[in-house]
C-alpha cells in the first residue's frame, strides 16, 4: 500500500525526470538536457551520504579510464586521494577510441572492472548506443552536486536522453597552432585565409577521420554556411600534411617545418609553451565566421554493472565539486561548466563570450551526423 509521503516522493520524482527531459534550445546551438536545479539532484539526505561513503570505504578502491596526457592521471587523481585516503583510484589513460574498443571486449567477456570514463562525449555516447551506461541522475546523491552552481543553473548532457554523458568542459576549440617565426596570427580573421596560396604546403592538421577536436573542427566548417564542403575540399588541395599524432603535428610546428597544426588537441603545445617554445594558438574568436564550443575530453559517464558502485558515487561527487572541476580544467585546458570554478592558466580565448551562441559540436544530433562528415573526408583523404 502506497503511503501519503510514497506518494509525495513518487511525485517529486516524477518531476524530476520531467525537468531531465526538457532542452531548451538557441539560435544556432543547441543547449544539452539537463539534470533539475537542485542539490543534490535526487533529493538524498546527509544520511544517506553517510552510508554512501560508509559503503565506498569497503569498496575500497574504483577504476576509472580516461584521457591520456601528460599530468591527466595525476590531477584526476591526487586531490581525491587526499581527501579520501580510503579510496583508491585505478586511472588508465588512453586514446578514446581504443579504450571504448578495450571496454566493451571485456565487456562482452563477463568482465565489468570499468566503474566510470572520463572522456570526449563521441567515445562515451558509443558506449551508451552500446547499452554499457548506467543513467547518472540516480547517482548524483553528494553534498556538492547542487546543479544551480553550473551553467544556466542545469547540469548538461550530451545524450538527447539527457541521463548519460555529462559534459562538465564548455569551451571555444581552438583553430589550432601556428609558429610565429613564419605567420603572424594577425593575418587570420577568416578561416577562408587559411586558403592563401603562400600557404601552400606550409600546413599540418591533426587527421579529421579521427574522433577528436580535428574532426570536431571539420564538423564546424562543415555545417558553417559561409564554408561547407567546397572550403573543406580547398584546404585540402593545399597539400596539408595529416597525422594522427598531437605530439607531432605540435613538433612539426614549433621547429618550422609547417607554418600552422589545424585542429591542434593543445596539450603538446601547452606543455611546450611553458618550457618556452615559440608556439601560439590562433583562437576562433578572431574568425568572423565564429567557432563551436566544445567539451574536449572532459565529459563523465558510469558504467552499468560497476564493480564499485558507492566508490564511483563519491568521486563523481568529488569530480562535479568545485575543487574537483578545476582540476580537470588545469589539466584540460578549457574552462568548466561549473560557475564558481576558476578559469586561472587558461587561455581567455577558449571561454564562451556572454551572449554569443555557439553550435555545440558535442551534442548526439551532430555525433550522428560524424559518419556523413567522415565519408566526405575519406573521399578527399582516402581511407
Amino acid at each position: 500500500m502506497t503511503t501519503v509521503r510514497g506518494r509525495a516522493l513518487l511525485a517529486k520524482a516524477m518531476l524530476m525526470l520531467a525537468g531531465l527531459a526538457l532542452a531548451g534550445c538557441g539560435t544556432g546551438a543547441v543547449s544539452a538536457p539537463a539534470a533539475p536545479a537542485s542539490a543534490p539532484a535526487n533529493g538524498s539526505t546527509s544520511g544517506q551520504w553517510d552510508q554512501v561513503l560508509a559503503a565506498a570505504k569497503r569498496e575500497a578502491a574504483l577504476t576509472v579510464y580516461g584521457q591520456a596526457g601528460t599530468g591527466v592521471a595525476d590531477a584526476l587523481t591526487q586531490q581525491f586521494k587526499q581527501k579520501y585516503p580510503d579510496i583508491k583510484v585505478n586511472f588508465t589513460g588512453g586514446n578514446g577510441n581504443e579504450l571504448v574498443t578495450k571496454l566493451l571486449t571485456e565487456r562482452q567477456a563477463g568482465r565489468f572492472d570499468v566503474d566510470l570514463m572520463i572522456q570526449g562525449p563521441p567515445n562515451l555516447l558509443d558506449l551508451a548506443s552500446a547499452g554499457a551506461l548506467e543513467p547518472l541522475p540516480p547517482l548524483l546523491v553528494g553534498p556538492d552536486e547542487d546543479a544551480s552552481k553550473w551553467a544556466d543553473q542545469q547540469l548538461h548532457f550530451a545524450d538527447d536522453a539527457g541521463k548519460y554523458v555529462l559534459a562538465m568542459l564548455g569551451g571555444i576549440g581552438m583553430v589550432g597552432i601556428y609558429n610565429p617565426k613564419l605567420v603572424s596570427g594577425s593575418d587570420f580573421t577568416s578561416y577562408k585565409d587559411l586558403l592563401n596560396p603562400k600557404l601552400k604546403g606550409k600546413l599540418a592538421m591533426l587527421d579529421p577521420r579521427l574522433p577528436g577536436s580535428a574532426q570536431a573542427a571539420a564538423q564546424f566548417w562543415y555545417d558553417a554556411p559561409q564554408l561547407g564542403k567546397d572550403f573543406i575540399q580547398q584546404l585540402i588541395a593545399q597539400d596539408v600534411a595529416v597525422t594522427k599524432d598531437d605530439r607531432q603535428l605540435t613538433d612539426w610546428v614549433a621547429r618550422g617545418e609547417y607554418a600552422m597544426g589545424i585542429g591542434a588537441n593543445g596539450f603538446a603545445a601547452v606543455d611546450l609553451k611553458k618550457k618556452g617554445v615559440d608556439i601560439e594558438f590562433l583562437p576562433a574568436q578572431q574568425m568572423k565566421e565564429g567557432g563551436h564550443m566544445t567539451s574536449s575530453w572532459g565529459s563523465v559517464a558510469m558504467l552499468g554493472k560497476a564493480s564499485h558502485p558507492n566508490a564511483a558515487k563519491v568521486y563523481l561527487n568529488w569530480l562535479l565539486s568545485k575543487e574537483g572541476q578545476e582540476a580537470l580544467v588545469g589539466a584540460s585546458g578549457y574552462p568548466s561548466r561549473r560557475s564558481d570554478a576558476s578559469t586561472d592558466g587558461i587561455f581567455g580565448s577558449t571561454v564562451p563570450q556572454k551572449g554569443v551562441q555557439y553550435i555545440e559540436i558535442n551534442q548526439e544530433r551532430y555525433v550522428k551526423q560524424r559518419p556523413e562528415i567522415v565519408s566526405y573526408l575519406k573521399s578527399l583523404l582516402g581511407s
